[in-house]
């Protein structure tokens, strides 16, 4: 288990920010100094993957590493049928509350079960938690033994800015010493662009595609991507 693991795993709900979607921002972890998006940002940016992605009412979408579900929450509102699994028992338990019409369960990513299948099997800023590129592999394997239509791997961080994120971290947190003290044992693992885009085809993935992050308002945007493909029918 890594220190993310542990972490994730015991992680409690924050005391409510008001609205149900600000507190599903809040549990999962997208109010901290490196990312803060508005709820406006966050719901223009959701709708924007989904229309990308062909995310439409009655389109059956799956995520994993869920959490408390904020990117759910608003794909629930597009009319989209939803479900996903999590390490934390917390998060998963918040999202069932959040959106009673889901199914959502406590897994390990690379355990998820691929039956039934959906439409879309996608994750959100959760890759970069991975112990390894082959755990990301299996992973992988998972989602696209999991989809009909297509698989994302969206808000991962980019090797090839890894230092000006770096940088900014160690700003916010007051230094580097501060940084290495406070987030000791909790490295992100950052992704290249080319390798996850040549995994996709790997498995038979068309169309694949990456793309700048684009939410207003959230830090880690500049040093994150997301990418995806379709299932070759």
């Amino acid at each position: 288990m890594t220190g993310w693991d542990a972490l994730w795993k015991q992680r409690t709900i924050p005391p409510s920010e008001g609205s149900t979607l600000a507190d599903l921002i809040a549990a999962d972890g997208f109010n901290s100094d490196f990312a803060l998006p508005s709820e406006a940002s966050w719901s223009a940016a959701v709708r924007r993957l989904a229309a990308a992605l062909g995310l439409t009412p009655g389109t059956s979408v799956f995520e994993v590493g869920c959490g408390a579900g904020a990117f759910l929450y608003e794909i629930e509102l597009i009319g989209c049928r939803v479900g996903g699994v999590d390490h934390s028992p917390a998060l998963v338990a918040k999202a069932a509350e959040a959106i009673p019409s889901g199914r959502f369960a406590v897994s390990d990513a690379a355990a998820l079960q691929v039956t039934p299948k959906v439409d879309a099997a996608i994750s959100f800023s959760v890759f970069q938690y991975f112990v390894s590129l082959a755990y990301a592999a299996q992973v992988l394997d998972r989602m696209v033994e999991k989809a009909r239509r297509v698989v994302a791997v969206l808000d991962v961080p980019d090797l090839a800015t890894r230092d000006e994120d770096l940088a900014y971290r160690h700003k916010l947190a007051g230094g580097e010493k501060a940084y290495a003290a406070r987030y000791a044992g909790l490295d992100h693992r950052y992704y290249d662009r080319t390798w996850l885009a040549d995994e996709f085809r790997a498995r038979g993935l068309v169309d694949v595609r990456v793309e700048d992050q684009t939410i207003d308002g959230y830090g880690n945007a500049p040093f994150r991507f997301n990418a995806w493909g379709f299932i070759a029918r």
